[in-house]
């Protein structure tokens, strides 16, 4: 029984979490997308600014035009990051990263990848999207390196 008890305690301490802790700068990246999984108009509100600007495939939204692409459906979503990049000065921060989102169905799981970028700034001391820049990547196109980590 120590034995077994050894090697379990071994194995822990090589094998990572599940769901990674995020940077606090990356905080709302991360509250954005847990919010869109779970349908939360309001949540997605609080993630930005007022002015807040997503340049999505060739198109230009405002957090009104995101939600009304993310209306209550019958599937789960999760959310993977791999950040790429992280540049923070004072109060504004630009950041690179993969996303990769596991949408789960009746009919199936399926995945979707978009490299991102966004500028997060500080607003009464708490970060928030200011900008988003995302492109869906075609599966071949995805390089197989990349390493996600599951963030909520």
């Amino acid at each position: 029984m120590k034995t077994l008890r050894k090697i379990v305690l071994v194995l822990s301490l090589f094998s990572g979490p599940a769901v990674a802790e995020s940077d606090p700068v990356f905080e709302p990246v991360v509250a954005l997308f847990s919010a869109i999984s779970k349908f939360d108009h309001s949540a997605m509100k609080r993630s930005v600014t007022e002015k807040f600007e997503l340049l999505e495939n060739g198109e230009v939204w405002g957090i009104d035009e995101l939600i009304a692409a993310v209306p209550p459906a019958e599937y789960k979503r999760e959310n993977y990051y791999s950040l790429i990049s992280t540049d923070v000065r004072e109060d504004i921060a630009l950041i690179n990263y993969w996303n990769k989102a596991v949408f789960s169905s009746e009919e199936g799981t399926r995945d979707v990848v978009w490299l991102e970028s966004v500028v997060v700034v500080k607003e009464d001391g708490k970060w928030v999207l200011q900008q988003m820049h995302s492109t869906h990547v075609e599966p071949k196109k995805v390089p197989a390196s990349i390493a996600y980590l599951e963030m909520r």
